[in-house]
């Protein structure tokens, strides 16, 4: 299968390198990370000792190669791209948008490769593993979702699977480890609004040249999506999403203001199953663009309760800071805290994060120096979900990254 697909790849690449008459540009790229930290970490307030570790440490990543054409008002790209996180990933996608009048539409297909879709499983012997099961653990199970976007420049319709709302989330750190996120041991979300990737439709409006609204709708069976980022708290089987959000951006002098609201819940299409899990969220974005000095804030909230009694998750978030122009260079100052509870009678686990960060270009290479730190409190004076969630938990990051794209 992956030898099939590496032909198929080294053929699509020839034929975009040696037929210009049909106007295909080729290009191919990469990025690669290197850098130097020094972290200190305590586990909680009872601990009498921190622990230090860092190093040097680099990434190569994002081997891409692509090609693209344009014929008129109509466009065409592909690309494949190998990346590893700890397996190779490789994804093969095309997309394209058509005009007819005033209406654009847009639209994609991608594929990942990693996978042959079958696993093996050890039945005691120390010479075979037995292939037992194939399906959807890989490419034999996959299955491509996304969307057809329909613009003419003021109406947006978006139907499938897509962000159809933001976040709001506007913040900017630096290179080291001390930015806060929502949820941090489970869906770990920018603050903002608890919204991510669903199916439903959506409809965006530029009211003017600085007021745009989107409503959203979502109606369907995939299973702990409550806006794309909700999950199901009382184990639900079978059940149908359905939520509602809107969003709005309005621009006033210097400022940026986003605003999204949404709610969905679960229901038993059968209309026998009494269970139920209902999400509320709101995020709110803040930009202010002063030339050099460029200030920032979000916030988000969210409560996903079910229909048990103790059944409950409670998510807050906000963040302020600034991000400062120093001709070509710029320094970024950074704070955020996030407060997390995980049931009626769970108490807040509360956590702080600070960064200072300096970007700056040293020819091709982007050099970031950044200092973060991190802190939680925990009202029921323990451990919460994860290792990193105990009641006096601090972390320390003095981080030197240079990066280059090629």
């Amino acid at each position: 299968m992956k030898y099939i697909a590496k032909m198929m790849l080294a053929a699509l690449a020839s034929v975009a390198l040696t037929v210009p008459a049909y106007a295909w540009d080729f290009s191919a790229s990469g990025s690669a990370t290197t850098g130097y930290n020094i972290t200190n970490t305590k586990t909680d307030s009872t601990a009498s000792y921190t622990t230090s570790s860092g190093g040097f440490s680099s990434e190569m990543s994002s081997l891409k190669l692509a090609s693209s054409n344009t014929d008129g008002d109509n466009t065409a790209s592909f690309s494949w791209v190998a990346d590893w996180d700890g397996n190779l990933d490789q994804t093969i996608s095309v997309s394209g948008s058509k005009k007819a009048g005033n209406w654009t539409a847009s639209a994609g297909v991608s594929y990942n490769l990693d996978d042959s879709g079958c696993y093996a499983t050890d039945n005691g012997s120390s010479s075979d593993n037995t292939v037992t099961s194939c399906g959807a653990t890989g490419t034999a199970g996959a299955e491509d979702r996304g969307a057809i976007t329909l613009t003419d420049g003021t109406m947006t319709i978006v139907l499938g699977e897509a962000s159809h709302l933001s976040g709001q989330n506007v913040d900017s750190n630096s290179t080291a480890g001390g930015s806060v996120s929502m949820d941090a041991s489970d869906e770990d979300l920018g603050v903002g609004a608890f919204v991510g990737g669903f199916h439903g439709v959506s409809l965006g409006y530029k009211v003017s040249d600085t007021i745009s609204v989107t409503v959203a709708y979502q109606d369907s069976s995939d299973a702990s999506d409550l806006l794309g980022a909700g999950e199901y708290l009382d184990g639900e089987s079978g059940y149908q999403t359905t939520g509602f959000g809107v969003g709005a951006s309005v621009v006033g002098g210097p400022a940026t203001i986003g605003v999204t609201v949404g709610s969905a819940s679960t229901k038993d299409g059968t209309g026998v199953g009494s269970l139920k899990t209902d999400l509320s969220t709101t995020g709110l974005g803040v930009k202010i663009d002063l030339g050099d000095i460029n200030p920032f804030f979000d916030y988000g909230s969210t409560t996903i309760k079910g229909s048990s009694t103790s059944s409950q998750y409670e998510h807050g978030g906000m963040e302020l800071g600034l991000t400062y122009a120093l001709g070509s260079d710029s320094v970024v100052f950074y704070y955020g805290s996030a407060t997390d509870k995980y049931s009626t009678t769970d108490k807040v686990l509360t956590t702080t994060g600070m960064e200072v960060g300096y970007t700056t270009a040293i020819g091709p290479v982007t050099l970031g120096l950044g200092y973060g730190t991190k802190s939680k409190t925990d009202d029921d004076k323990a451990c919460g979900t994860s290792a990193t969630s105990c009641d006096g938990y601090s972390y320390s990051d003095i981080d030197a990254t240079m990066s280059m794209s090629f």
